[in-house]
C-alpha cells in the first residue's frame, strides 16, 4: 500500500531543502559536504557557492548578509573540517550579522564512539553562536531551522548552528504533520528595536548645535538600512 502522505517520502536532505527555501535562502555557501543536501538544493531554487576553505565561506557569508539583508546559510563537514568557521561566526556574532551554519555530524548509530572526525561540536561553536542544536530526529528538521533562523535574527542578530547527523538526511519523512509551515524568518531585523526617544533628542540637539558636527554612523545603522533616514 502507498502511503497517502506524499511528504513521508521526503528525505531528511529534502527537507532541509524545503525549509531554507520557505525562509527565503537562494545561495548556500559551502563545498561538496552534506552532500544529500546539495544534490537536493537545486530542485529547491537553492545554488551552491563554492569555496576553497571553510573560514572563506564564512566571510562569504557574512558579507552576503550584510549586502543584501537575508541571513546567510553556510555549510561544513565535521571534525576538523568545521573549526575554520570560528573566526568567521565569531566577527559574526560581535557584528550581530545572523548567519546560520549547517554542520554535518556523523552518523547517529557512531555518536560517542570515536568515530572518524567525531567532535564536541557543542563545545567548539558554543563560545562564537547564539544558539547550537543537534537535531537527532528527521520529523524535526523543520523545527530546528525555524528555531535557528529565530534564533539568528531576534534580538541581537548573530550567527545559530545546526549539527545535523549524517544519517538524518538520508532517512525518509515518515510521520510529518501534513500541514505545509508558511514561517518566513529569513531577513533582518526581524523585530527591529528603536532608541530611547530622549537620547535621541538630546543627540539632535547637540547636532544642531554644533559648528561642525560629525556623525560616525556604524554596523547598527548598516544593517537597519538607515541610509536615507540618516542623509535627512
Amino acid at each position: 500500500m502507498l502511503d497517502s502522505d506524499p511528504r513521508s517520502n521526503l528525505t531528511g536532505a529534502h527537507i532541509l531543502a524545503g525549509a531554507l527555501q520557505r525562509h527565503g535562502v537562494t545561495r548556500v555557501f559551502g563545498q561538496s559536504i552534506p552532500s544529500a543536501f546539495f544534490l537536493a538544493a537545486p530542485s529547491y531554487g537553492i545554488t551552491q557557492v563554492g569555496y576553497r576553505t571553510e573560514n572563506a565561506g564564512a566571510a562569504m557569508a557574512d558579507a552576503y548578509a550584510r549586502v543584501s539583508g537575508q541571513v546567510a546559510v553556510g555549510t561544513a563537514q565535521n571534525g576538523p573540517a568545521a573549526t575554520p568557521l570560528v573566526p568567521g561566526l565569531a566577527e559574526a556574532l560581535k557584528a550581530s550579522i545572523p548567519v546560520v551554519a549547517i554542520v554535518q555530524d556523523v552518523h547517529r548509530q557512531f555518536t560517542d564512539r570515536n568515530a572518524f572526525q567525531e567532535l564536541d561540536h557543542a563545545a567548539l561553536f558554543g563560545g562564537v553562536a547564539k544558539w547550537v542544536r543537534r537535531v537527532a530526529d528527521v520529523s524535526r528538521i523543520e523545527d530546528y531551522v525555524d528555531m535557528a533562523f529565530a534564533a539568528a535574527t531576534t534580538g541581537r542578530a548573530g550567527p545559530a548552528v545546526l549539527l545535523v547527523p549524517l544519517d538524518v538526511l538520508d532517512e525518509t519523512g515518515k510521520g510529518l504533520p501534513q500541514a505545509p509551515r508558511r514561517a518566513s524568518l529569513g531577513h533582518y531585523p526581524l523585530d527591529p528595536v528603536a532608541p530611547d526617544p530622549a537620547r535621541v533628542a538630546e543627540a539632535a540637539a547637540l547636532l544642531a548645535g554644533a559648528k561642525n558636527p560629525l556623525v560616525i554612523a556604524g554596523g547598527g545603522l548598516h544593517s537597519a538600512r538607515g541610509y536615507q533616514a540618516l542623509a535627512a
